[in-house]
Formats: structure tokens, C-alpha cells, sequence
């Protein structure tokens, strides 16, 4: 009988330990693809729901103007009129009203924390808030910032740290650092792309850019990437163009390109010189994590990527 109720007791002590762990991972939230964007649908502060804008290279939480005041997401906190600050977002130049920091609650179970623009006339596409996940915390445990990012399966999700400990060999590891524009984080990996006529490789420190529709961005006014075309003078360079005719980049045509470890047969690698302040020579783009599940230990500075 001692030994059914020792079993018993232990049997019980094991089962809450496991629902103690799976109660620290977060909230799941479904993405929806709008345009080359993902967004999804969650209550803000409780207040009112938003549709929100996944983003990795916004330096602060961004929230249309009119929608603040209408819905009232943002009354409980500190708001700061700016004067005349503005905020580049892609060549497209909005002036921030207002400023605020501290913590706002998205879902049930995770917050935001740091600053938050408030900007005029932002509610131009078809959400009102933009986020950057680095600084998304888990509320169930203890405010980690650790993000599964699935896009080929519309998900992402906060995950609990225990989380971390069952990541098997099918996933490489590559350490992350914020020596960008605007302290943004990126990968420091390797590149290499065949273009039909030898395989071509480049090093650098590559940014991770959720606002980036394609596979890779190279940044053209960078040293890394002149020297990579000075390198490879025989790479056939194409041109990107709008309807009417205006040249807007340039592109290379490969069989395949390998980033972080991953192929991705019959890429496409632009050329850009439309981010004229950034500091990277390459910005690793939506393709790529279409491609891949990342769950990003932001707290460690650490990515683990699975190609798919």
C-alpha cells in the first residue's frame, strides 16, 4: 500500500510539473499574408482589437493617430507631444505626434515593452499598429522573449524557455547581434549563390528584415557589397523596372542560393539602392523565413533556423 501511494504521489508531482512547463508557453497567434505583409487580429490593452503588423526593423511599437484617440488603447499611459519628429519607414517619411514607454498588453498573455509612436496618417494599409517582435515578452514566463516564427503555416507563437531545451539537431543555431541601423537584429552568415556560370560567395552581417519581400536584399552603397561586384565583374546583373520603365534596383538570377546553411533553388538576390541608411550590406527578407521555421531567443541573442 506504501508503495501504490509513493508511485501515486509521484506519478502526481511529475504530471503538474509537466503542466507547470507547458503553462509557460504563450499565446498562439494566426498571421494572415496581406500583400507582402503579415499581420493578425488581437485585443490591445484590452480596449479594443487592432489588426498589427509583424515587423523586425521599426525601432518602437507605431500606432496610427487617429486610431489611438478613437479607440482609447493608449489612455493609461503617459503621452508626450513631439513637435515636429519624424520617422523614415521605407522612403515613405510620417510625422510622430506622439511619444510614449513603458508596457502594452497584446492578447491575453503578452505584452510589448518599450517605446511607442504615435503617428499621423499610418493607418494607410490594412492595420493600425506595426510591432517589432524582438521586443515581445511572454507573460507566462517571467516576460521571455522567445518567438516561433512558422510563416509557411501562417503562426507565430511566444514560446516558454523550457521550450528551448527539446530544439533537436534538425535545427542549426546562429548567434544574433545588433551592430545595425538603428540596432536592428541580424545574423553574421555566409551567402553563396550560383548564377549558372560558378558558385559566387559573400560574408557579412546580414539583417533581419520582415518589411523585405524577397529572399535577400544586398545594399548596394555598402564597401561589402562593391567589393563583392568588384569580385565578380562576369555575374550578370539585371534590371529591376517599375510599369513605366523607371529603373528601381537590379537583381541576379540563380539556380540556387544558400543562406544560413539553407538552398533555396531558383532565387532571386536584389540589389538595392533605395536603403540609403542602412549599414549592412544585406537584409535577409520574408522568402527566406517563408522557408523556414525560426524560433528567436531574443533574450540570448540566438536564432535557431529549420529549413522546410
Amino acid at each position: 500500500m506504501k508503495i501504490k501511494t509513493f508511485l501515486t504521489a509521484l506519478f502526481t508531482l511529475i504530471a503538474f510539473g509537466l503542466s507547470a512547463q507547458n503553462n509557460t508557453e504563450g499565446e498562439t497567434f494566426q498571421l494572415t499574408k496581406q500583400g507582402a505583409h503579415y499581420v493578425f487580429t488581437a485585443s490591445i490593452n484590452g480596449t479594443a482589437d487592432a489588426t498589427i503588423l509583424v515587423e523586425s526593423g521599426i525601432p518602437a511599437l507605431l500606432v496610427d493617430s487617429a486610431y489611438v484617440f478613437s479607440s482609447g488603447i493608449l489612455s493609461d499611459m503617459e503621452l508626450t507631444v513631439t513637435g515636429k519628429e519624424k520617422l523614415n519607414l521605407g522612403g515613405r517619411i510620417y510625422k510622430i505626434t506622439h511619444k510614449a514607454n513603458g508596457t502594452v498588453h497584446i492578447g491575453n498573455n503578452t505584452s510589448y515593452v518599450g517605446e511607442v509612436f504615435v503617428l499621423s496618417n499610418y493607418d494607410y494599409g490594412p492595420y493600425e499598429v506595426a510591432v517589432p517582435v524582438m521586443y515581445l515578452h511572454n507573460d507566462l514566463d517571467d516576460g521571455s522573449r522567445v518567438v516561433s516564427l512558422d510563416l509557411g503555416n501562417r503562426s507565430l507563437q511566444m514560446l516558454g524557455k523550457a521550450s528551448l531545451h527539446v530544439i533537436n539537431s534538425d535545427y542549426s543555431k546562429s548567434n544574433m547581434n545588433t551592430d545595425t541601423y538603428e540596432g536592428m537584429f541580424a545574423i553574421e552568415t555566409n551567402m553563396m549563390l550560383d548564377d549558372g556560370i560558378k558558385p559566387r560567395t559573400f560574408s557579412g552581417n546580414f539583417m533581419i528584415d520582415f518589411g523585405n519581400p524577397e529572399l535577400l536584399f544586398l545594399i548596394h552603397q555598402t564597401e561589402e557589397v562593391q567589393s563583392f561586384l568588384a569580385d565578380n565583374a562576369d555575374m550578370e546583373l539585371r534590371e529591376a523596372t517599375t510599369p513605366s520603365g523607371e529603373v528601381v534596383g537590379q537583381f541576379i538570377l540563380t539556380k540556387q542560393c544558400q543562406l544560413c546553411g539553407i538552398v533555396f533553388p531558383n532565387a532571386i538576390v536584389v540589389i538595392t539602392k533605395n536603403l540609403t541608411l542602412f549599414t549592412t550590406p544585406g537584409n535577409i527578407g520574408l522568402k527566406f523565413f517563408e522557408r523556414t521555421h525560426a524560433i528567436f531567443d531574443f533574450d540570448q541573442s540566438v536564432v535557431y533556423l529549420k529549413g522546410k
